[in-house]
């Protein structure tokens, strides 16, 4: 995808949206725990967040925020970009 600023903001030269879709953290969420064969409780040991906080992200409750993705992606030792990546496809 090529952008490029506009007065009206950023525009995607190639015709996508340039909005992520947030409804896909929920699946990146329980794909990379699922490939970590992680519980919740290991992987709130692993990343410092909450047992609740990760079942409410399991959900769709929650999204999160930076610092809870920040933290995922420490866990399942990866880059955010990389985690993140599938809200923009």
């Amino acid at each position: 995808m090529l952008y490029c600023i506009a007065s009206r903001g950023w525009v995607d030269l190639d015709g996508a949206s340039p909005e992520p879709n947030l409804d896909a953290l929920r699946g990146i969420f329980d794909a990379r725990r699922h490939a970590a064969g992680w519980t919740y409780e290991e992987l709130a040991e692993r990343s410092g967040i909450s047992r609740q906080t990760l079942l409410n992200l399991a959900s769709g409750r929650y999204r999160g925020d930076l610092r809870t993705w920040l933290l995922l992606a420490r866990a399942f030792e990866t880059d955010l970009d990389t985690l993140l990546a599938p809200v923009w496809e």
